[in-house]
């Protein structure tokens, strides 16, 4: 046998066994490295509270001039218990650097602020709300995203938990030009944001109670999501871009606001940027523009019936690389083992740009979880328009009916969808 054959012979069986530890990554990946499934579902370690990659000066404060190893970003959304109000949700995070791929992040926005991926944090909030139109009320989504300089614009403490997107100087507790600021520790936190374009402020206390996890795995990615109550301030600023035909239908000033939603928090190690292993599959879509590899779908739910959880779907070239999730029903953690999505036409999907070629957005889609007592099963349906982060990323909020062990559920949640 010739030396090259060998070679192609070693290099084969490498490929496949490579191939079948990601195509099986869910019999092993949790029992050798993912702490995910052993973690605590009550309670919050305060390191996974506090940011986790980030570089300090020889003094022991945060230095954010100098690269990072890595992001950390934080998240929340809240469901207003009265559904009479304006807003049906508030979304809103901050994160310290960025995912690292066009399509995930806003190159676009990015090339407008005048930023690099390594420069740049990133502000969001998305409000879903309804609003007098020309004399009409109709449902509209306010995403706000704003990429700023890490190096002047981002506040942070290591311990306790305190991180700012700020403009301007720090005073004690207050902060000028403040776009938004999480603080606290488990399990009482406080979100300050606002959303510029639309004319809000909000001031929001939250208190967890349950916690799901995505992933644990030390040094390279962590995601939960933390399940709780909401009570705060919302304020609207009329002046703020607003005029007779167009704004929300409530008075100018301060609403007191209840309601349940959920806190996040997620880092990963990002030694680089991820486009140049991007770049053959983007050469590949020129060819074939209707192949998109990757598919991420997360949902989190909020029921009427004390249930509260969700699942992260993420797939990538035929391999489920992310395939789980749980709930909380009355107190006890149901963790789901794997789910399937049907996406229905009914009614008619939206239609958005993706990478150049017009994608479907559905408004309603099956779910059906698998857990080891049974199958969690809804119907989840969208009215409010998609938060287009980018033509291949959307947030939405969504309310959904279904059955869990032959009992009804239904409530309230919010999701993403990315398709690249």
């Amino acid at each position: 046998m010739s030396t090259s054959t060998t070679a192609l012979i070693v290099v084969g069986i490498i490929l496949v066994l490579g191939y079948l530890l990601l195509r099986f990554n869910s019999l092993w990946i949790y029992k050798s490295f993912d702490r995910a499934l052993r973690n605590d579902t009550n309670s919050l370690p305060l390191a996974y509270q506090v940011p986790r990659y980030f570089v300090s000066n020889p003094d022991g404060q945060v230095e954010t001039s100098v690269r990072w190893p890595g992001w950390d970003g934080w998240y929340f959304f809240m469901l207003p218990e009265d559904k009479s109000f304006p807003l049906e949700m508030i979304r809103a995070s901050l994160m310290t650097g960025l995912y690292g791929l066009d399509g995930t992040d806003n190159y676009e926005k990015l090339l407008r602020a005048g930023l690099s991926s390594r420069e740049a944090v990133e502000y969001l909030t998305l409000i879903s709300t309804r609003e007098r139109l020309n004399g009409e009320t109709k449902k509209v989504s306010r995403l706000s995203q704003h990429y700023l300089t890490k190096a002047t614009d981002l506040v942070m403490s290591a311990k306790p938990l305190d991180v700012a997107i700020a403009t301007g100087a720090v005073h004690g507790k207050e902060m000028t030009g403040l776009y938004g600021r999480m603080s606290g520790k488990w399990p009482h936190y406080t979100f300050q944001f606002m959303n510029p374009e639309v004319g809000l402020r909000c001031t929001l206390r939250f208190q967890g109670e349950r916690i799901v996890w995505w992933a644990d795995v030390p040094n390279i990615f962590t995601y939960f999501a933390a399940f709780g109550t909401y009570e705060g301030e919302v304020i609207y600023q009329k002046e703020a871009g607003q005029n007779e035909t167009s704004g929300p239908p409530a008075p100018e000033g301060v609403s007191n606001i209840k309601g349940r939603g959920g806190f996040e928090h997620g880092f990963a190690r990002k030694p680089f940027n991820y486009d140049g292993l991007w770049l053959p599959i983007k050469w590949l879509k020129k060819i074939i523009p209707t192949w998109n590899p990757i598919r991420y779908h997360y949902e989190l739910f909020v029921g009427d019936d004390n249930c509260q959880g969700g699942f992260m779907y993420a797939r990538g070239f035929g391999i489920d690389f992310r395939n789980r999730g749980g709930f909380h029903l009355n107190g006890i953690y149901k963790p789901i083992t794997s789910v399937t999505i049907d996406y229905l036409d009914h009614p008619a999907p939206d239609i958005v740009e993706s990478s150049g070629q017009p994608e479907k957005f559905y408004r309603s889609w099956r779910v059906k979880a698998e857990t080891d007592e049974g199958f969690l099963e809804y119907t989840g349906t969208r009215e409010w328009p998609p938060g287009c982060i980018t033509g291949n990323m959307m947030y939405y909020n969504f309310s959904y009916e279904g059955t869990y062990l032959k009992q009804r559920i239904s409530g309230r949640g919010y999701g993403e969808y990315l398709h690249m």
